[in-house]
């Protein structure tokens, strides 16, 4: 079992003193908390050569996942995808790329190390452009899966999900940004000196604010799609989002896990953390930069808070409202949002989840915290695209204008706090 040494506990130093390797280790792992076992000893391969057949698998590019491949006929594989860390959530993530010396029909058999199969998989030849491999390239099993692409000189690219990585998010908020009325900043830095980047849409002068975060699980592609049909919404002209972004600033973090995206984790940052099960801990440098930015909004300078929406991907579409007893206000404002979304939408069976529990997820941090609504808006791995956008503008509107109406009538904001009437 090898975990990776925290940054601040200097492999050197340990070295230099034996007698407390030992010891180190021990607290370590004590203090560790959620920190998963099984941690691979070093990164795999990330290019196999069959000359033989002048086949190559490659995973030398950005988000890439393949532990392993070996030649099972003459134009057949095995691609071992294994996991950063065990035990973890089932999310098998897999990206990596196939390209031949001549044109030839390959077979691929995915095959699962920790977990078992779940995406479809996406195909593009230009990382850029995607399209769902067809039904008859592609079999499952419960451990695996198969299938048959069409392989020559120009590599093509085989994905868990089409890749909204590192590269796309970062480009999303640059245009954003460069829009009148929203800037880019950054709220901290991951396990390995990423930033993490946040939009502010809206005026510091606003009385009220929106958190928007996401992408605190790598493989959770279709809710950074969400996220950003949802935040265009806002972003957008028309009357109604002119008038939202006056009297309500939108802070949104779209990517938490910059590292796990980048490493093609199934579910974890550097350290070996689900940083969804970190808000309350705040262990892990992601969830603490969020923590302090959403901490900042409770001074008398800064808009107040009044929702806070998670955007995450599971099998199928589902919104997570938190149920605890807490007094919040809006008063029962997220079931009366999905109440709008379900009537402006009557084809779309939107389904709910309440719950109060007692892990640290960021919804129940944030409503016991700041009494405010919080959910979390979970988008299927396999919903069409198309109606992803739908149901997301939809949603959006739905709280501007929802939102809108309560603020107008709501508490008002304490004395020494600056508006824009001030």
């Amino acid at each position: 079992m090898n975990h990776r040494v925290p940054k601040g506990d200097h492999p050197a130093r340990l070295r230099d003193n034996p007698g407390s390797v030992a010891l180190t280790l021990a607290l370590l792992l004590a203090a560790s908390g959620s920190m998963a076992a099984g941690r691979e000893a070093a990164p795999p391969p990330r290019t196999f050569h069959f000359p033989e057949n002048g086949i190559t698998f490659d995973a030398d590019f950005e988000g890439a996942r393949l532990s392993g491949c070996t030649q099972r006929g003459p134009a057949e594989f095995d691609a071992l995808i294994r996991a950063e860390d065990e035990p973890i959530n089932n999310s098998a993530w897999y990206a990596f790329r196939v390209s031949a010396t001549t044109a030839q029909r390959v077979t691929v058999h995915l095959r699962y190390q920790g977990g078992s199969h779940r995406y479809h998989p996406w195909t593009s030849s230009d990382g850029l452009h995607w399209e769902r491999l067809p039904a008859g390239a592609y079999r499952t099993a419960e451990k695996s899966a198969t299938l048959s692409i069409d392989a020559g000189p120009k590599p093509v690219w085989i994905s868990a999900q089409e890749r909204i990585g590192l590269r796309e998010l970062e480009a999303w908020t640059d245009r954003l940004a460069e829009r009148p009325g929203i800037e880019a900043a950054q709220v901290g830095r991951s396990v390995e000196g990423r930033a993490i980047r946040k939009l502010t849409i809206g005026a510091e002068t606003s009385r009220y604010g929106v958190f928007i975060i996401g992408r605190q699980h790598p493989p959770e592609v279709t809710g950074s799609l969400a996220l950003m049909a949802f935040v265009e919404t806002i972003a957008g002209p028309g009357e109604l989002a002119e008038e939202f972004r006056r009297a309500c600033q939108t802070v949104v973090v779209p990517l938490v896990n910059p590292d796990g995206v980048a490493a093609g984790n199934w579910r974890h940052n550097m350290h070996g953390y689900d940083l969804n099960r970190d808000w309350g801990p705040f262990r892990q440098p992601e969830t603490a930069a969020v923590r302090d930015e959403i901490l900042k909004h409770q001074g008398a300078d800064k808009p107040r808070l009044v929702f806070f929406l998670d955007f995450h991907s599971t099998h199928s579409d589902v919104f997570y409202i938190e149920g605890g007893k807490e007094p919040v206000w809006p008063v029962d404002f997220a079931d009366r949002w999905l109440d709008a979304v379900s009537e402006r939408l009557p084809d779309y069976k939107l389904r709910r989840e309440t719950a109060a529990g007692s892990r640290p997820l960021s919804k129940m941090w944030v409503r016991k915290t700041l009494r405010i609504p919080a959910v979390i808006y979970e988008v299927g791995d396999n919903t069409d695209r198309a109606r992803i956008r739908r149901v997301a503008q939809a949603a959006a509107e739905e709280m501007i204008r929802l939102l809108l109406e309560e603020i107008e009538n709501g508490p008002p904001a304490p004395r020494d706090r600056k508006t824009a009437a001030d």
